[in-house]
């Protein structure tokens, strides 16, 4: 049985980079969550760089011991090149170098891909995706994304975009969505959509529960929105039948595309558990053909809060497969 080696793993997202040291067989060594939130990435990368270190330090590891580096950032970004470009909920960074950075920083190979597909692939190494030709992970956060695993590939697309899933046109007459399209999946049911909606919509009714719940118009998330729900608020009851049934209707568009064997949910859908599982599940089948929906599993993912501390290693374990030198876990022992 080979030994498994050490690979540093860098998430970054819009508040925090979660910085992990993970071995090849799925251990998580240690963890580091980073600030990132309204800070330069001049000032940011030095700190992961550090606290990298930290991880190896601990581990009483050093660079010359790491088999390779893997980071992961919101879209959109240059596969090719490894920089960031310019992601919505990262301002400040923009045509950032980042894996070459970190390649410099720590004197390794760095591999680079955006958060969805990284999530995607450390669900299908090491959570509910295991052994999957092909599955569906799709992150339904802030917003709307996908790992899409195809015939046991990742598949990126001609210019590495694929899995832009979000951006699906739902209705062309629908809410303008941030990326400048109308009508996509993320305007109607991404976390900051559906806030920012519910931002307007109560914004003369100070004593509506989900105000009450918040305890301003401002701090309404979907959090807020859900424990409404449990609270059998009428209005707050409405919005979450509008928002599971255009889920419903893309995660079956989705279905019919891919004919995935899984399709594992991400975020919200692990925070509220049967409150969007349960409605999910029964009025997808409206959308979906129902010989193959009956070969899927629809799932919320297992990896929950984990999932960043695995997701900027798992995509320096995908290189590493796709260069032969590490075997799927399922296949052999790594």
């Amino acid at each position: 049985m080979a030994k498994p080696f050490p690979i540093l793993g860098f998430d970054v997202g819009g508040t925090k980079v979660a910085v992990s040291l993970v071995l090849s067989d799925g251990t998580l060594v240690s963890s580091i969550r980073v600030p990132n939130k309204e800070r330069e990435p001049d000032d940011v990368l030095p700190a992961m760089v550090s606290a990298g270190k930290s991880l190896l330090a601990d581990a009483g590891l050093n660079r010359e011991d790491l088999k390779a580096v893997g980071v992961c950032t919101p879209s959109p970004l240059d596969f090719k090149k490894g920089i960031v470009m310019a992601p919505s909920n990262l301002k400040k960074w923009k045509h950032v170098p980042i894996r070459d950075y970190l390649a410099d920083a720590f004197g390794s190979r760095a591999f680079f891909d955006n958060d969805s597909n990284a999530s995607g692939l450390a669900e299908w190494f090491f959570g509910s995706g295991v052994g999957a030709e092909d599955m569906l992970y799709i992150s339904i956060s802030t917003g709307i994304g996908a790992g899409v695993i195809s015939n046991g590939r990742l598949m990126r697309g001609v210019t590495c975009d694929g899995g832009e899933v979000g951006h699906m046109i739902l209705d062309v007459n629908g809410p303008l969505c941030n990326c400048g399209l109308r009508g996509c999946w993320e305007a109607f049911s991404g976390g900051r959509a559906v806030a920012q909606r519910l931002q307007r919509e109560l914004a003369d009714f100070p004593n509506s529960a989900i105000v009450r719940i918040a305890g301003s118009v401002e701090n309404i998330d979907m959090k807020t929105l859900s424990d409404a729900v449990g609270e059998n608020d009428p209005y707050a009851c409405a919005v979450w039948d509008e928002v599971m049934e255009r889920h419903a209707q893309a995660i079956g568009m989705l279905h019919n595309i891919f004919n995935p064997g899984i399709i594992a949910l991400g975020t919200i859908a692990i925070q509220c558990g049967d409150l969007f599982m349960k409605p999910l599940l029964e009025r997808v089948r409206k959308y979906a053909w129902k010989q193959p929906l009956s070969a899927c599993s629809i799932v919320p993912g297992k990896l929950g809060s984990k999932l960043g501390e695995y997701a900027g290693a798992s995509v320096a374990l995908y290189a590493l497969h796709e260069l032969g030198e590490w075997d799927l876990p399922w296949t052999k022992s790594n």
